[in-house]
């Protein structure tokens, strides 16, 4: 390769190359009028809007010209809200309301995506049975949303449902762009860093104790976060101890961002042959496991354990009895005895968060005889003696979309697991099948998670449905990827 080839090549963006260079006077002259322009704008923005719409704005072009330099940036930028910035808004109102920031990076990167299909005859949208199951789901969620629009839905309902769908469509985004092994292989790094700088940010919030908690998560406030309930406690009682949240709200829901975080790095961390720098692996994994601990949300612990134990199984079978010693060596010592504890009142039912999941799935049932097709939509359960809400996500999608959304969703479950699985047991060990091994212990822990807890598929959690659907679309897009190929070769000689 001559040098203007190397040139050509080295200012690629996914398929374009560009035409050439500006001569240097003229280049002077257009970053001239540029500094121009952005001094006059950013002048006027800050005396009319203030600070930080002004910011907003002034970012703006840097933001686009980024996106148009590589569809990546889009797509970490969703990781980076999902993990960081869940609930935030643009700190200022449009005619269509108050956007989130969460619906804003993945509509953005639907767009550059799409525009990319056009352009790039290389770039495909996903085919084959399983997005035809997905666009299924999708189909019956959206006719469950219609059935239901008399049911007492609000604008705020409209809004959440928009995000919602968005958040589904990662699968398909993620299908579409993971192409080869070194683009898994950057959205697990994704992944990694955005829980791991989320797991910094809670452990150091959890350090400061609830008045610094509060004080710094008070801040967000203007930028969509609640103003109410932002440090939390176990059972809401001050008594007791504080929950972790970061800056994910709700204990619950960032316990279950914990514990993905969590298996995902044992995956690399544990696996024989990782792709991902194990110093980022192992952070993740040590980092997380202690942010997970400390929201004491059972669901989390529950789901890290199952996932790491398909490692395990799978992997690192010696393992096992070391990590059951450990555990109960740590036990008989008292180490950790409140976390035990809590688990094994959970298990007994004895504390009074336990009981009302219980009272819960009595009410969800009873929704789904009296609903048993189609449920009721996103609005009220339409009985005053029913309420709509249930900890589980499987009971949820009853509700929601009734036993044909449930089975549609079990269907689509079902046929990702078999995607992971089948590559893991049915064929020898190597760097790709690592990769599917890190992805699908997290969906198991995902999925065992869901037994109790319903944020993944919920309108008001769209971060947690949208990282849902990013992992079963990883363990889709990594099962077609050919087993050797010359990206393997590049990532083994450059692992960073």
């Amino acid at each position: 390769m001559n040098s203007d080839q190397h040139i050509a090549g080295k200012h690629s963006v996914n398929g374009f190359r560009s035409s050439g260079r500006l001569s240097p006077v003229l280049g002077y002259g257009v970053l001239a009028i540029a500094a121009i322009l952005a001094g006059g704008i950013a002048g006027a923005s800050l005396l009319r809007f203030g600070p930080v719409i002004s910011l907003v704005l002034i970012s703006l072009p840097v933001v686009g010209y980024a996106y148009l330099r590589s569809v990546w940036v889009a797509y970490a930028a969703v990781v980076a809200v999902v993990c960081l910035l869940p609930y935030a808004v643009i700190p200022f109102s449009t005619p269509a309301g108050t956007p989130a920031i969460i619906e804003l990076a993945i509509f953005a990167c639907a767009v550059v995506i799409m525009v990319v299909v056009l352009c790039d005859r290389r770039m495909q949208l996903p085919a084959g049975p399983l997005p035809v199951i997905w666009f299924g789901l999708v189909g019956v969620t959206l006719f469950a949303f219609l059935l239901g629009y008399g049911r007492g839905y609000t604008p705020q309902t409209m809004h959440d449902f928009g995000k919602f769908l968005l958040a589904l469509g990662m699968f398909v985004l993620t299908l579409t762009l993971v192409r080869r092994v070194d683009d898994a292989v950057l959205v697990i790094r994704m992944l990694l860093v955005g829980v791991v700088a989320a797991a910094s940010i809670a452990l150091i919030l959890y350090a400061g104790g609830p008045a610094r908690t509060e004080q710094a998560l008070t801040r967000l406030v203007p930028y969509g976060y609640p103003g109410s309930r932002i440090v939390r406690f176990i059972e809401d009682d001050p008594a007791r101890q504080m929950r972790a949240v970061g800056t994910g709200v709700d204990p619950n829901s960032f316990g279950g961002l914990m514990a993905v975080g969590a298996i995902l790095g044992a995956g690399q961390l544990l696996g024989r042959r990782p792709v991902v720098n194990r110093w980022l692996a192992g952070s993740a994994m040590l980092l997380c496991s202690i942010a997970m601990l400390l929201t004491y949300s059972r669901g989390a612990w529950i789901g890290a354990f199952a996932g790491i134990a398909v490692i395990l199984v799978l992997r690192r079978r010696a393992l096992l009895p070391v990590f059951g010693m450990a555990g109960v060596a740590f036990v008989a010592m008292g180490v950790g005895s409140g976390f035990v504890d809590r688990l094994w009142q959970g298990f007994t039912l004895q504390d009074p968060a336990t009981r009302l999941r219980l009272q819960e799935y009595q009410n969800a049932i009873e929704i789904i005889r009296r609903h048993p097709w189609f449920g009721i939509g996103f609005g009220e359960a339409g009985a005053i003696d029913l309420q709509e809400g249930v900890s589980s996500t499987y009971l949820t999608v009853a509700e929601i979309a009734g036993l044909v959304g449930l089975a549609v969703f079990m269907l689509v479950i079902g046929a990702v697991l078999v995607t992971g699985f089948r590559r893991l047991l049915f064929q020898p060990a190597s760097e790709i099948s690592d990769l599917q091994l890190t992805v699908t212990s997290a969906f198991c822990g995902i999925l065992v998670i869901a037994l109790v807890d319903h944020y993944f598929f919920n309108i008001r959690f769209p971060h947690m449905a949208a990282l849902f659907w990013i992992i079963a679309g990883l363990i889709v897009a990594i099962a077609r990827l050919p087993e050797l190929g010359p990206d393997l070769a590049r990532i083994e000689r450059n692992p960073e």
